[in-house]
């Protein structure tokens, strides 16, 4: 997963930022890829497609196949990842703020995507079998 996160690291955010065959890799293994989408989205890729709301941050509860959209029971949901929204205190190692970062308990690799050449999101890549 650490170096599958490696080749995502460095990507330009857009609606093709991960290929098919990097999805595709991804779902096949069971891993699940996640960026912020706009000012308002978490975006699940690979093991999972599905998107939360998380508007100015906030937290995502999902199960091992979907996002919780608030309809349904939440106990299902067991896990959660925070998404923090321009928190000023997360800089990149050239000291600038990075729009989308995320907390969660669940192991996980990190890597970074750029909107033209400045940080956007720091996503993450964790594994379904993590999950609860």
């Amino acid at each position: 997963m650490k170096e599958f996160a490696r080749t995502l690291n460095g990507r330009e955010y857009d609606c093709c930022m991960f290929t098919k065959q990097e999805i595709q890799l991804a779902k096949d293994i069971g891993w699940i890829i996640v960026t912020g989408a706009s000012d308002d989205l978490m975006e699940f890729e690979g093991a999972i497609y599905d998107e939360g709301s998380c508007f100015d941050g906030g937290k995502v509860f999902f199960s091992k196949e979907e996002v919780w959209n608030g309809e349904d029971d939440m106990s299902a949901f067991p896990n959660c990842i925070e998404a923090i929204w321009c928190g000023r205190e997360i800089l990149d190692e050239n000291g600038n703020v990075i729009p989308w970062t995320y907390k969660t308990d669940i192991p996980h690799e990190t890597f970074m995507v750029y909107e033209d050449g400045n940080p956007y999101c720091r996503g993450i890549v964790l594994s379904v079998e993590d999950l609860k």
